[in-house]
């Protein structure tokens, strides 16, 4: 595939800029979706989205080399595919420099039947393998919200949501919850070279259905955060870790105690770094909505008791990415009747550098979870939807010097 560059304009949002963020003309065109981003060698970053093609979807990458997106490449097409605002596909890169990608086929006429499926490729996306599933149950059921980490140079740690234990009962969709009475659980295993799968286990047997899941690999071995499901439907983020021997049991991250009777579909994040991690979620206690992070010195095993930010006015979709002797935490926090994407910079004993809006947004589904890559230097490429002139969605991306 030839990489031929195109030209990029550096304006101002049409949208209000608040916070010196600047867009990039983008790739993705008009009726595209579900940004995630990946940082690669030298200062890039690797976009994907997923955007109509003829009665299916293609799901498509761009390479952001600093200054100006490359010609857009395909990853795969299909026309039965699972679509979403929050289940979206992405590819992991790993420090062998391969990527994997994954993204969700349906499996069933059921709305949440969907599988994962991944594919490999050796050569920045070239050319990739031949996709295969890595669960094997073959139940018509929910398979999805992926997330990864490196457990060596070529081989993947991955972890997803995984409904087979729901098989035989009817999945329903209201407000984004899911109405079965089986459960859904928490399942992990090592993705290698040829997409051989291997140590698959299951973590928990009963966590929230649609909240994406979030890992780490640090020197203590992988972290995994995610929201659980208590019987009498607390909600709360757990955590796991992996001491070179097996799994630990389930912990809480912190005692929120928040009971909802429905996923809210509002997942954690997750960044590690050595024995530091830091984790950010959203909460609803009593009905206060708020944005939690906490952090950690020591690989997972105990986290701070957590800052909290936009207290009763917090819509969540967080967002974690590392800057120099800190980390940065994008979210999204009400503003009359849409929302606001805030970006707030922090260092490792939790104390505040800043806090800024960047720009308004739509608060519903449209508007999906912005994503961040830090670039160096305190530069942000920062990827979110909006509606287009035609209402339809559209990726957007925007560049923020956190310096600036």
């Amino acid at each position: 595939m030839a990489r031929i560059l195109v030209s990029a304009v550096f304006v101002l949002m049409s949208l209000p800029a608040m916070g010196g963020l600047v867009s990039v003309e983008s790739p993705p065109g008009s009726g595209s979706l579900a940004p995630r981003l990946a940082g690669l060698d030298d200062g890039r970053a690797l976009l994907t989205w997923l955007e109509p093609e003829g009665e299916g979807h293609a799901f498509r990458f761009a390479v952001f080399d600093g200054e100006r997106f490359g010609e857009p490449g395909t990853i795969a097409t299909g026309e039965d595919w699972f679509a979403n605002w929050a289940d979206t596909p992405a590819v992991f890169v790993l420090p062998n420099g391969d990527w994997l990608a994954h993204w969700l086929a349906k499996s069933g006429p059921a709305t949440f039947a969907y599988d994962v499926v991944m594919a490999r490729s050796d050569n920045e996306g070239d050319d990739w393998s031949e996709p295969k599933v890595p669960h094997r149950d073959r139940t018509q059921t929910e398979h999805g919200f992926v997330s990864y980490f490196a457990w060596d140079d070529d081989v993947a740690g991955a972890v997803w949501l995984d409904g087979r234990e729901t098989a035989g009962e009817e999945a329903s969709e209201h407000d984004g919850h899911h109405g079965h009475a089986g459960d859904m659980t928490l399942r992990a295993a090592r993705i290698g070279p040829g997409l051989a799968v291997s140590d698959k286990q299951m973590l928990d047997e009963r966590v929230c259905d649609c909240c994406m899941t979030a890992s780490a690999m640090t020197d203590e071995g992988p972290l995994v955060i995610y929201r659980g499901r208590s019987e009498d439907e607390i909600r709360d983020i757990w955590k796991l870790r992996h001491d070179g021997e097996g799994w630990s049991a389930p912990e809480l991250v912190h005692d929120d105690g928040w009971q909802i009777g429905g996923c809210p579909v509002n997942g954690p994040d997750l960044i590690a770094s050595g024995r530091d991690a830091v984790a950010a979620w959203f909460t609803m206690p009593e009905g206060r909505p708020r944005v939690r992070v906490a952090i950690s010195r020591d690989g997972g095993r105990e986290f701070s008791g957590p800052l909290e930010l936009g207290i009763d006015e917090a819509l969540g979709r967080v967002a974690l990415e590392w800057l120099e002797e800190g980390f940065v935490l994008a979210w999204l926090t009400e503003a009359g009747s849409g929302s606001k994407l805030m970006l707030g910079g922090f260092d490792l004993d939790g104390e505040e550098r800043f806090s800024r809006p960047l720009v308004t947004m739509d608060a519903g589904r449209v508007s999906g979870f912005p994503v961040m890559v830090h670039l160096g230097q305190g530069r942000m490429l920062l990827a979110w939807t909006e509606p287009g002139e035609d209402r339809r969605p559209r990726v957007r991306a925007g560049l923020v010097d956190v310096n600036g």
